[in-house]
């Protein structure tokens, strides 16, 4: 059952219930809005919103007001909306063993090293791009697919000495443009 509505602008604020009705009518669909910023779900702010209502009747009596009944609704309604996401994020993340992310860690992730290492896989795509395909395919085979010579050369239906001097070919290019460096 809702007080009897005392308007907010009595002489002594602190002695007057707030008028919690009212502030339900003035309020209620910009709170949703409001509190929907928080929940992402529009039944989550209703859910909020609600309870919001229900802890400002429950608390009416010890406004003090020292801000606009609006403001402190607003202030409650914040509170219960944080509420609400940390209870409801808290299960959200999976949990995981100590030690894990040291285990998955890549020791070279070294931003620079990183940066230097796509440059020149780019000029070595560029350098296989300028040899006839049955070479680039036969690299391909065997270095990126990393399948032993003898099986690459029944794969490409060549001699097994056809295969060793293609990947011969490009490993060369590759050392005699980029040195140690690829």
């Amino acid at each position: 059952m809702m007080p009897a509505p005392v308007t907010c602008n009595a002489a002594s604020p602190a002695d007057a219930p707030v008028d919690v009705e009212r502030l339900f009518q003035e309020h209620r669909q910009h709170l949703v809005r409001f509190v929907q910023r928080y929940t992402r779900s529009l039944e989550d702010a209703e859910d909020v919103v609600q309870n919001t209502f229900i802890e400002a009747l429950r608390c009416a009596d010890r406004f003090a007001g020292m801000s606009k009944p609006s403001t402190w609704l607003f202030g409650i309604a914040l509170n219960l909306a944080r509420n609400h996401v940390r209870r409801n994020s808290a299960g959200l993340y999976e949990t995981v063993e100590d030690g894990y992310f040291e285990q998955i860690k890549d020791q070279r992730a070294n931003p620079a090293e990183l940066c230097e290492s796509r440059q020149m896989s780019s000029k070595v795509d560029a350098l296989l791009r300028s040899f006839p395909p049955k070479i680039r395919e036969t690299f391909d085979v065997v270095v990126n697919r990393e399948i032993p010579y003898e099986e690459a050369a029944e794969y490409l239906d060549v001699p097994v000495g056809t295969v060793r001097s293609r990947v011969s070919r490009v490993r060369a290019a590759v050392r005699e443009r980029f040195g140690d460096r690829a």
